[in-house]
């Protein structure tokens, strides 16, 4: 039924253009196309030390999208006559010791009639606009609009990675920058609104404001697209904190400020990558409780540092930038 109503749908024309943002409540329709909820398989990492998966993958609920009804055109998680820029989700803060590494999406809708094979842009948004709005975009990774379209066609997920992996410092925002060239079109799979559910998805429209699906001004859906952040996490080092250490500043651009308590002996000091890899360990006089260490020999990314004698230690994350 989802290819039918795909190539049945593949001749529509976007209707572009300029407009006044309107209460868009009343303006779009269910497609009526249910998709199966499928458990995918997890990502599996490089190395023993990590554990890789998606965040709130799959979704709960029926899977479906919407389409906009004449005189607009267009889908309410993609491209339309709105214009709209940006299709996000929102997350909640990472565990300890884990980094975001890629994205998955997946797509009900896209298609291309300008033969541009535009690259669409994944992104991480942090939520320092107002209200806890996205504010950055401080990472972002992109897939040829080929690709997605051949992903779509045969109803799979699309994925792209990072180069490097990213840990937000709070609360955060994924989502896809949508493809403005006439013709480009992309519109992602949601879960169908009911009253009860606490939706998480957001978008930014033409004039550069963000506004979430639930808004009264907007589409009033409580909903989330089917659009999540790979995460891995290093297992076997838990955060500990103890009163007496400290590593600032973090985050760094090299060296850092390092307090211990006091000991008889010595402390050791270590630093993991967010893959589980030891990449640096020195041990210290116990008598020397305050010392710089330069970290700029190491990429940028998220580390743990660790501090531990034999009685009590510290595990701290640090970003690197």
């Amino acid at each position: 039924m989802k290819k039918v109503f795909f190539m049945a749908l593949a001749s529509m024309m976007m209707v572009i253009g300029a407009q006044g943002q309107i209460v868009r409540n009343n303006t779009f329709r269910s497609s009526g196309v249910v998709k199966s909820n499928v458990l995918q398989t997890n990502h599996e990492a490089s190395q023993k030390e990590v554990v890789c998966d998606t965040l709130r993958f799959p979704l709960p609920g029926v899977i479906t999208y919407y389409f906009l009804n004449a005189p607009e055109a267009g889908y309410v998680t993609g491209n339309n006559s709105y214009n709209d820029l940006v299709k996000a989700e929102y997350y909640d803060s990472l565990e300890f010791g884990s980094a975001i590494t890629g994205f998955i999406a997946d797509f009900a809708i896209a298609k291309s009639m300008s033969n541009s094979n535009a690259d669409i842009t994944f992104g991480i948004w942090d939520n320092t606009g107002t209200d806890g709005q996205p504010g950055t975009m401080v990472a972002s990774a992109a897939k040829s609009l080929n690709s997605i379209i051949a992903d779509a066609v045969n109803q799979s997920i699309s994925t792209v990675m990072l180069s490097e992996p990213y840990t937000p410092e709070n609360a955060f925002y994924i989502g896809i920058v949508l493809p403005q060239t006439p013709g480009d079109t992309v519109a992602l799979w949601c879960r169908e609104h009911e009253d009860a559910y606490s939706g998480t998805a957001w978008e930014k429209w033409d004039d550069n404001t963000w506004h979430a699906f639930s808004d009264v001004n907007n589409w009033e859906i409580n909903t989330s697209m089917i659009l999540h952040p790979i995460v891995c996490k290093t297992i076997g080092i838990s955060e500990v904190s103890d009163p007496q250490a400290s590593i600032v500043p973090n985050p760094t651009n090299g060296i850092v400020n390092v307090m211990t308590w006091k000991n008889n002996t010595e402390i050791n000091l270590e630093i993991y990558a967010f893959n589980g890899a030891r990449v640096y360990a020195k041990a210290y006089p116990g008598s020397v409780t305050n010392f710089n260490i330069d970290l700029g020999f190491l990429p940028k990314g998220v580390y743990v540092v660790r501090l531990f004698d034999e009685k009590r230690q510290h595990s701290q994350k640090v970003i690197l930038k």
